[in-house]
């Protein structure tokens, strides 16, 4: 199925998982779709926070690129500003948009601190499923250990931003603001360093990867194949998903993302 026409399809809404139970939002269990159906794997709200955060850093660290290898060793060639500015309100946007998405969709607060522990709690397994992503780029047998929501690269990921994250907005002010632009200047370019390989390796998955592909679209959509979930995700499959396969078709005729007011509504 091509992203189009998953675009096309009607919204659906999934059961409640257990870390909501109580939410303020609740989701009704719907029938389960046939096999080979897809399953709804990211919400709006998380969809909405993933690419303001996405396509604001992307623009930072493209500019950054620029900046540092094209102006600093001349810094009189041309268009130096008009990169500079786009640095500068890309940031703005970054510290901005992200808050402004949380703060819309406020009722699902509790859904973005699951994920954040979800990211920030390992077990063995995700160690393991680092060593043996290793191994099977050279040995195509090499079978991947059960992930939750998310595999370990993406647990790097997400520590890596979070911890950096407040780090780039303040060294990003000072730089901006103050006269102390230098030692800031030091911290945001090591930072942006070390951004730079995850962000490589997490668009390389989502971009050419042909297994990790197809989760690209569930940033857009928020649909994913349920096979190709159960098969890299499938501690989270089975938490979420296998019991009683109480799971919205994409055929259902139930809004995505209904509010409580709307709910009382209908």
């Amino acid at each position: 199925m091509t992203l189009l026409e998953l675009e096309t399809m009607p919204a659906a809404e999934e059961a409640a998982p257990p870390e909501l139970a109580g939410f303020d939002n609740p989701r009704a269990p719907a029938p389960a779709p046939a096999k080979g159906a897809h399953i709804l794997r990211f919400y709006r709200s998380e969809r909405w926070l993933h690419w303001t955060l996405a396509i604001p850093f992307l623009l930072c660290l493209g500019s950054a690129m620029v900046l540092v290898i094209a102006y600093n060793p001349d810094p009189q060639r041309p268009y130096r500003d008009l990169f500079s500015w786009i640095h500068r309100v890309s940031g703005l946007a970054l510290s901005v948009l992200p808050l402004l998405a949380i703060s819309w969709h406020h009722r699902d607060l509790r859904l973005h601190l699951y994920n954040i522990r979800q990211a920030w709690i390992w077990v063995f397994d995700d160690i393991k499923w680092l060593v043996v992503l290793l191994v099977s780029a050279v040995n195509k047998k090499a079978k991947l250990p059960d992930q939750g929501k998310f595999n370990a690269a993406e647990k790097i990921n997400f520590m890596v931003l979070m911890t950096t994250y407040p780090l780039y907005i303040l060294t990003g002010a000072l730089m901006w603001l103050t006269h102390v632009a230098f030692l800031a200047w030091i911290f945001h370019v090591l930072m942006a360093f070390m951004a730079g390989p995850l962000v490589l390796g997490h668009m390389y998955m989502a971009l050419i990867d042909r297994g990790g592909r197809p989760g690209l679209a569930g940033m857009f959509t928020g649909w994913v194949p349920r096979e190709w979930a159960k098969h890299h995700y499938r501690h989270w499959y089975r938490e979420h998903h296998e019991a009683g396969e109480a799971v919205a078709s994409p055929a259902a005729p139930v809004q995505e993302e209904s509010t409580p007011a709307e709910m009382e509504r209908n």
